[in-house]
């Protein structure tokens, strides 16, 4: 009866022009029974705002406001982690595309050494190995070593090194960057970079 009494009550309230706020429209005995007159003045001008905004709909909008606006966030979250990683497939892609593939870097190093050789000195690998023809006496700016085979090679460097004579020492050549070599020789710890020179036809 008592919770008839209060619908009854809501009901009226919804009806007129002028509406009462929901808790002085109580009957004292229903006000008393449902526990308000614990409330303090703020709390019971809260719960009429409450009940105004749920008779009106308000309050029905501003949670349907609240999840369309989660939904958006989720989209708007998900539309920003698929174009971050577009971009970074992009680049990796980029990336891929300018990096030489793996020993095409090795290959166009060489590619460029046997251009500063000459075809007479077919030279077909990328690491040179043999020996100093006659003494090797250390070198300068200005050196130039000539190998057995006929092979020429002159200091590109400001270094210089000497050492009493050796006979014919065992010389190997890498490549270095920038079309250069390194020349290890036998029983010398510094290496010399070098530079090949054609030996004519």
């Amino acid at each position: 009866m008592r919770a008839w009494g209060l619908a009854a009550m809501f009901t009226v309230g919804t009806l007129g022009a002028a509406e009462e706020p929901f808790t002085r429209a109580l009957p004292p005995g229903e006000f008393a029974a449902a526990g308000l007159e614990k409330l303090t003045p703020a709390e019971r001008a809260r719960l009429d705002a409450l009940v105004r905004d749920f008779k009106s709909g308000a309050l029905e909008k501003a949670k349907r406001e609240a999840a369309a606006a989660e939904v958006r966030a989720a989209q708007a979250e998900a539309k920003a982690a698929a174009a971050a990683a577009l971009a970074q497939a992009q680049a990796k892609t980029q990336a891929e595309k300018v990096k030489p593939a793996e020993g095409e870097g090795d290959k166009s190093l060489l590619a460029r050494a046997k251009v500063l050789l000459t075809p007479g000195t077919k030279i077909e690998y990328t690491t040179v190995e043999g020996r100093i023809a006659g003494d090797f006496r250390g070198w300068d700016g200005r050196t130039i070593f000539t190998l057995e085979s006929g092979q020429r090679w002159q200091v590109s460097g400001t270094d210089a090194y000497s050492t009493p004579p050796v006979k014919s020492p065992a010389v190997k050549i890498v490549p270095g960057m920038m079309g250069s070599f390194f020349m290890t020789i036998e029983g010398v710890r510094p290496r010399v970079r070098v530079l090949p020179l054609n030996t004519g036809n």
